[in-house]
């Protein structure tokens, strides 16, 4: 933990003796998140619901609270961040949900939340909500857990707007009843096991996400370190990690892990105002079917009671991924730095920092398939850089599918190799069909779309002109960068992701499997702590370790024994290389690659936060 005199060492700011204000509310939990996602029917039996989730507090003394709970929803997707999940129709309000009653537990302790003197609040659909009157409790320490506790009900069959996917091994529950008295009840027993027909599809982006209080602020003694107010998309709002993957602190993908680093000048405290697929030019503007301003209208009312100060000090802009175009002008100046216009204008004099997004490449090439006998001969025009003899390749796309498959090849020159299969009356194969090597190696990734690399003054090469125009500040597009590009790329070749081969690996050390019939459901490896729950990964036949033997995602590791999400029965026998997956779309990171960024960001670089 940074104490006092080592953070004003490091920070200009505060050697002065001090910029913080015990007097302001200011954003504070991890694990905090805005309403998206798919809507929650109450059902019979668990119509009544107590959500308990869990957050961490920042690197000092914490003691007033307000949280706040929404009357709507985003949407993520193509068109996020439209605030237009709701339990009616736009313009015609659905049913209300009512919060029964909310508490805190700071060091064990039960603390009431009120709602304008009242224990009780009813949120209307399509409306902003409604806060928590301010309490005060007993100082809570820096770096502790704070659990939030809501009991809230609805009619059988009605809607509720969804929040938060919880991270059960961080002690988080959700139960379900009749009625409230028995949910009270587990106020005995916080760790008692979740309600199984509300606990389903853990892990999963089909987990069911629960309500709860999404804007939280504070008073304590805050340091004068920087507090961001981020602006994310997918990249930011993890896509690829749901519950069992958060770190000890509730935290998801790389940018809530980089920010909340305990490196450099310490912490950052943050809210996360986007969610998956928001675009630029769809955040902060709209109404009606297209309204994206609820959120910001809900920031203006913690200014309006925080005597005219903001919770935040910067405002953090990942955006960018969702933001091309055919052409980079509507890419950059329509669609970009709209956003930052609107920033600009609402927020004046308020720092951006701005952090280019990474690259979007494919693992898969088109390939043309002509068979004779039971031999395939495949040739791709691009080349084949990369593939080598006795790796595996996914066919697909083929209609007739007997050309289908994992298959092992064979290269048999610059654009061609070969495989064996059971033979076809066609030939040669129709369809669109694509060879993929899984992001095996660097060498063999395409450029997506308005992703080639390097930047050149074309359209093609849109994000990494953003790149380098979000580095230099071009018209005012940020205050500040801090560049991701190291941490993600490849080491072997520039602008794609690193291959499977770059990353860390480990072997198997008692064989799983036995006939290929009988199935098992965990995996034991000499080294489990490279991996993480949520974690796509590959076992390749040993030494050489490029016949790809099984593909599966791991439920939970314990020690050195993962434990799969499917039963497999594919044999791996002792000495197997087990890889972790790099992306499942060429855009969003598995875990792996994940803490391949958040560690390889500089920490230094939360320098840039202060004005």
């Amino acid at each position: 933990m940074m104490n006092a005199i080592s953070l004003a060492l490091t920070n200009p700011m505060l050697s002065g003796g001090g910029a913080g204000d015990s007097d302001r509310y200011m954003f504070f939990a991890t694990r905090n998140r805005m309403p998206s996602g798919t809507i929650v029917t109450a059902a019979s039996g668990t119509n009544y619901v107590c959500s308990k989730i869990v957050v961490n507090t920042p690197q000092y003394k914490t003691r007033t609270f307000r949280f706040h709970l929404s009357g709507f929803a985003s949407t993520e997707g193509g068109n996020a961040p439209q605030e237009t999940v709701v339990t009616g129709t736009i313009g015609a309000p659905g049913n209300s949900v009512v919060a029964d009653a909310m508490f805190i537990r700071a060091a064990g302790i039960f603390y009431q939340c009120t709602f304008a003197g009242l224990n009780t609040v009813t949120v209307a659909d399509q409306t902003n909500g409604a806060w928590t009157d301010e309490l005060t409790i007993p100082d809570v320490d820096p770096e502790s857990e704070i659990e939030i506790w809501l009991f809230y009900h609805t009619a059988v069959g009605d809607k509720i707007w969804p929040v938060y996917r919880f991270q059960k091994h961080r002690g988080e529950r959700v139960w379900g009843a009749g009625d409230l008295a028995t949910l009270l009840a587990f106020k005995d027993t916080p760790l008692a096991d979740s309600t199984a027909a509300l606990d389903t599809n853990y892990a999963t982006q089909t987990q069911p996400q629960y309500y709860g209080p999404d804007f939280m602020v504070a008073k304590g003694d805050w340091d004068g370190r920087p507090v961001a107010l981020a602006v994310v998309d997918s990249l930011g709002e993890a896509r690829q990690q749901f519950s069992a993957a958060a770190d000890a602190r509730g935290n998801l993908g790389w940018f809530r892990r980089w920010l909340d680093k305990d490196g450099g000048i310490g912490r950052i405290p943050h809210l996360m105002i986007g969610m998956p697929g928001n675009g630029s030019v769809r955040e902060l503007t709209g109404t009606g079917s297209a309204i994206a301003t609820r959120r910001w209208a809900i920031l203006d009312e913690i200014t309006a009671f925080n005597n005219n100060k903001k919770p935040f000090t910067v405002i953090a802009n990942q955006m960018g991924q969702n933001d091309t175009a055919a052409t980079y002008t509507v890419y950059f100046n329509t669609n970009y730095r709209s956003l930052v216009t609107r920033l600009r204008a609402r927020y004046s004099g308020v720092k951006i920092v701005a952090f280019p997004p990474l690259g979007r490449t494919a693992s898969t090439r088109t390939v043309t398939l002509t068979s004779v006998g039971t031999v395939v001969t495949a040739t791709i025009a691009s080349g084949i850089n990369g593939l080598v003899t006795g790796q595996t390749v996914s066919i697909s796309g083929a209609t007739q599918t007997e050309y289908n498959g994992n298959v092992v090849i064979t290269v048999t020159g610059p654009n061609s190799f070969t495989y064996n299969f059971a033979g076809s009356a066609t030939t040669p194969a129709t369809g669109t069909i694509s060879a993929n090597d899984l992001y095996l190696r660097a060498e063999y990734q395409s450029f997506s779309t308005n992703n080639t690399w390097p930047a050149d003054g074309t359209d093609a090469s849109g994000k990494w002109r953003l790149r380098n125009d979000i580095l230099a500040k071009t018209n005012a597009c940020c205050d500040e960068s801090i560049d991701t590009y190291a941490a993600w790329v490849s080491g072997f070749r520039d602008g794609v992701w690193p291959g499977m081969l770059e990353l860390p690996s480990t072997v198997v050390t008692v064989q799983s499997g036995t006939d290929g019939v009988a199935t098992y459901t965990t995996i034991e490896v000499a080294d489990a702590s490279i991996f993480a729950p949520e974690q796509e990964i590959n076992t390749y036949a040993g030494p050489d370790g490029i016949a790809r033997l099984s593909t599966t995602l791991i439920a939970s590791i314990s020690g050195n024994t993962i434990t799969i999400s499917i039963p497999r029965a594919t044999v791996l026998p002792v000495g197997s290389i087990v890889r972790p997956s790099v992306t499942p779309d060429g855009v969003h990171p598995y875990g792996a690659v994940i803490d391949r960024v958040a560690n390889g960001i500089p920490q230094s670089e939360k320098l840039k936060f202060y004005p």
